[in-house]
Order: C-alpha cells, then sequence, then structure tokens
C-alpha cells in the first residue's frame, strides 16, 4: 500500500498485496482456524499459485465438515480489478456483483481490496 499525504484516488493507494492464501487442497479447518485466529474476512484460495475463489466467513457459515477442501465451500468466481482502477470503479465492481473483494492484478502483483478498504479511506476524507 502506498503512503502519502494525497487521498487516496486508485485501488493501489489502498490494497493489501501481502496477502495470506490458502491452497486449494486444504482444508475447511484449517482455513476456519487461520480466519479466526489472524482476525480476518476472507482468505484468497490458490491453485497453481492461481487465485480460483474467495474463502469468506459467510462462506463458513454453513456446517460444513472440517476436513472438506476449502474449494467446497470458497466463493467464485473470483472478481479481479486492475491496480490503477479508480476507487470508484472499484466500489462500483462490488456493487454489481454484490461482492466485498476485489482480487487485485497486473502482471507482477496480486492484491485485494475490501468494501471496508474503501469504507476507512470515505470515512478518513469526510473527517478531514
Amino acid at each position: 500500500m502506498t503512503h502519502t499525504s494525497e487521498p487516496p484516488r486508485i485501488v493501489d493507494d489502498l490494497m493489501t498485496d501481502d496477502l495470506i492464501t490458502v491452497e486449494a487442497t486444504d482444508s475447511i479447518g484449517q482455513a476456519r482456524d487461520l480466519i479466526l485466529a489472524l482476525g480476518l474476512n476472507a482468505l484468497p484460495v490458490l491453485r497453481d499459485d492461481k487465485v480460483i475463489g474467495i474463502l469468506t466467513s459467510p462462506d463458513l457459515a454453513d456446517d460444513w465438515a472440517e476436513d472438506l477442501p476449502v474449494t467446497t465451500a470458497m466463493s467464485s468466481p473470483v472478481y479481479r480489478i486492475h491496480p490503477e482502477a479508480t476507487l470508484r470503479a472499484a466500489a462500483d465492481q462490488m456493487l454489481s456483483f454484490n461482492v466485498h473483494h476485489l482480487i487485485v492484478e497486473d502482471r507482477t502483483r496480486v492484491g485485494i481490496i475490501t468494501s471496508f478498504d474503501l469504507l476507512r479511506a470515505l470515512s478518513s476524507m469526510s473527517a478531514e
């Protein structure tokens, strides 16, 4: 995430690029433990180093067997956005697809931006 005195304007300004992820073969129990231990709302799911889904707290609300793979409960498809996209474009995409997380990708990086990131930015701008 870029830290400047300018208000955030593009996805790159707010995205998290130090992702905590799970592998497609990891169990729901392992992912649930990670989400709870770290206080996360979502975990990108990887297969062959590519994001194939997102496992969210609501995905885990169902009574899944702990030993099932995370692919059983993950949300898919994954919605993606470029780091240079505007924050408005990110918000519009989240609203359009009714999601709270977008995977941020370009040729060299993968990250995530959430509806909470957008709300924090909006809140800090209105407080100034």
